[in-house]
């Protein structure tokens, strides 16, 4: 992707008055809690002069007096743009372009007057997997910027050769290689790259179930000539990556006891039961059940254990004989793995013939696990009503229905911003609304399943109003978007995800993670859609390293504008912190400051080839973030960055690059141009702010 101006021309952003907010019929609102409700965002214009960030209401582009976001294909306003995109194509990079060879994809106007006119490459029909041109108009109507996979290489006449093996029988082979029920598929001919960087003509082919353990939606680029798969990827991405967990908790483990003697008869035919209640609130991860029964014939018996949740597991079913004393410890971790100690757990002893007797003379419980999460912090003085896990009291919106409870939908921010109960099952399984009798969300009194889906709602809000204030975007799709969170996904689930349309929280299993519902994961997530709805990043190589790094430089975004308003809200470096080792403190999942402290990720391109795992390799980006914000020294090249950019300029920089200038197969090459050039139309060509990202990447390895 090269990144190319076409003229000189600096449009300047002019400050508009911001339209007060109404709120919807039946929707509680509550005070702001910030001044950023007031967008005064401040940022440069293009001649470097203090300006007013332009809030989302009407501007007037070249093009036509339209509000930013996406233009309709067919509208007269596109269309001009359209046009004037392709000729730019012809004229400064000798392209031959037209609607033939390359298809609009999308029109966008931005918050700062401008149109992106974004297209996919095509040929002969078919279209060029993963390739895009994208020309930006200024506000003066003329193409200001081309950029993409403009210098291409030529397509080869064998890409024109008719496939050898059907869409049909490309399916086949993906979906043996997938082992997996399928949700739902699609399939498309498209021109790929093989694995030698050769043109073929390939099958896409993307394979989607979400109900598993672990959501999929594989990719498949099957060759349409021979029928091999050149290459498959995961495009759904996952919070935490398997490896992690066994890096998660090396405290010792919290040991839980208990016993019982009750010396209780065994009569024929007759069950007795005895209990044991533990106080301790451990996650298990081992069970032992000790039990010491004199009986006749254990023939007889049938020995059985229940929890406090009410899962029953049978130790012995009446096998044996002879003289048959019961006197043994069972295993049953698999079976209780995850469960909470606390609360009364009884056993069950049946006699099931005649002429037998004997005497439960004792058992006992022996469970080690991860103890209690740490209490939430302390909540801050004001008015907020609402209590979260993680981040104090804060203040949600919610909808009042027609029978006088409370819907956990706030109405106020786009279409909307939403969390439901998955209840425990995967995602797009049937979730179900949260509700409430008074409006306060996270009492002591509700139930416990709603305090999660405190944070996971305020979460959404402060992504909304981030997206909003500091980038300039109403949600994920530029039009209000509405963004909803699906709690409690699965049991013990130690992940959170996005599925392509909604956000999913695991609830942790105590030890390795709490409830993944913490502000920077939910930025995290949501980025992920927008990341789908713009750039379209593909989850592999040195693109998905972008993806994976977008997602953590915007969560923690999302964190530091709610530390602004919640002083609950601790802004770090580390991603995932609040939720990742409960108990641990100063621990996280990664590192931005210092992406190699995790003993995985490496930060500079120089070791890219070690490591090219998506999560692994996002560290290279996210330090020449954290450069970019506050300067220092990169630990693998031991260049030092001095740049005071700060962190607002900065996340204005990275996600007008994401939204503006990257496509799905961009590189770090590339993104390091993307930023350079959304720093240049934010604070101009020459300004302290470029020189900063350029620093910032080339203390990287990235040039």
């Amino acid at each position: 992707m090269s990144i190319r101006p076409v003229d000189g021309s600096r449009p300047v952003i002019a400050p508009a008055p911001v339209a007060e907010a109404k709120p919807a019929a039946n929707t509680a609102v509550k005070a702001p809690a910030s001044s950023f409700g007031e967008v005064k965002a401040p940022v440069q214009d293009l001649k470097g002069t203090s300006a007013q960030h332009v809030p989302l209401k009407s501007i007037t582009p070249g093009v036509a007096n339209v509000a930013p976001g996406p233009l309709p294909l067919d509208s007269a306003a596109a269309q001009e743009a359209i046009q004037k995109a392709l000729a730019a194509l012809n004229a400064d990079h000798g392209i031959v372009a037209s609607k033939d060879t390359f298809v609009p994809k999308s029109v966008f106007v931005d918050d700062l007057g401008m149109t992106q006119v974004r297209m996919n490459r095509m040929h002969n029909g078919v279209q060029v997997f993963g390739e895009q041109a994208i020309s930006v108009l200024g506000r003066d109507g003329n193409v200001r910027v081309t950029t993409g996979d403009t210098a291409a290489p030529a397509i080869p006449a064998g890409c024109d050769a008719k496939p050898q093996v059907s869409e049909k029988a490309a399916l086949q082979v993906a979906t043996k290689d997938f082992g997996d029920k399928v949700e739902n598929q699609t399939s498309q001919l498209v021109i790929a790259k093989n694995a030698d960087g050769e043109y073929v003509k390939a099958y896409h082919v993307e394979l989607t179930n979400l109900t598993a353990g672990d959501p999929r939606k594989q990719n498949y680029l099957v060759d349409a000539q021979s029928g091999k798969v050149i290459d498959s990827w995961n495009q759904i991405d996952t919070f935490i990556k398997k490896s992690d967990l066994a890096r998660a908790n090396t405290a010792a483990p919290v040991e839980v006891t208990g016993s019982a003697a009750p010396g209780a008869a065994i009569n024929d035919n007759q069950t007795v039961t005895s209990t044991i209640t533990l106080g301790d609130d451990v996650s298990i991860d081992k069970l032992e059940v000790g039990v010491d029964i004199n009986h006749t014939w254990s023939g007889d018996l049938t020995v059985s254990l229940t929890s406090p949740s009410g899962k029953t597991v049978t130790l012995q079913s009446r096998k044996g004989g002879s003289t048959d004393d019961i006197k043994k410890s069972f295993d049953l971790s698999k079976d209780f793995a995850g469960e909470s100690t606390k609360g009364e757990w009884t056993l069950s002893v049946t006699d099931g013939a005649k002429r037998d007797t004997g005497t439960l003379n004792s058992w006992s419980l022996k469970a080690t696990g991860a103890g209690e999460a740490p209490p939430p912090p302390p909540p801050p003085e004001g008015g907020a009503d609402d209590t979260s896990l993680y981040t104090g009291k804060v203040d949600l919106s919610a909808t009042q229905k027609e029978d006088g409870t409370w819907q956990l939908l706030d109405q106020t921010r786009g279409q909307g911003v939403e969390t439901r109960d998955a209840n425990n099952k995967s995602s797009h399984t049937g979730s179900t609304e949260i509700d409430d009798t008074n409006n306060i969300w996270g009492e002591a009194t509700d139930p416990s399943r709603n305090a999660a889906a405190v944070d996971a709602q305020y979460g959404g809000q402060m992504t909304y109003d981030f997206y909003r204030d500091i980038l300039g975007r109403d949600s994920i799709d530029g039009q209000g978007e509405k963004l909803v969170n699906n709690v409690h996904i699965n049991r013990n689930y130690v992940n959170a995800f996005w599925d392509g349309t909604q956000m999913n929280y695991g609830d942790g299993n105590g030890r390795d993670a709490g409830p993944l519902t913490g502000l920077d994961i939910a930025g995290h997530e949501i980025t992920h859609g927008l990341t789908e709805r713009t750039a379209g990043l593909q989850y592999r190589g040195e693109s998905g390293g972008i993806n994976e790094s977008m997602s953590d430089i915007m969560g923690k975004g999302v964190e530091w504008y709610a530390a602004q308003q919640n002083p609950a809200v601790k802004f770090t470096w580390g991603v995932g912190e609040a939720v990742w080792t409960p108990g641990t403190e100063g621990d996280a999942l990664r590192y931005m400051d210092d992406p190699t402290k995790d003993g995985y990720s490496v930060d500079n391109y120089k070791d890219y080839p070690s490591n090219t795992e998506v999560h692994g390799s996002s560290g290279i980006m996210n330090n020449a973030f954290v450069l970019l914000v506050q300067g220092g020294t990169n630990k693998t090249s031991g260049t030092t960055v001095q740049s005071d950019v700060g962190m607002e300029k900065a996340l204005k920089i990275y996600g007008r690059a994401l939204t503006t200038y990257m496509t799905p197969t961009t590189t770090f090459a590339q993104a390091r141009a993307a930023t350079i050039q959304a720093a240049t139309d934010l604070f101009g060509a020459d300004s302290a702010e470029v020189k900063s990202v350029q620093a910032s990447w080339s203390a990287v390895g990235v040039n």
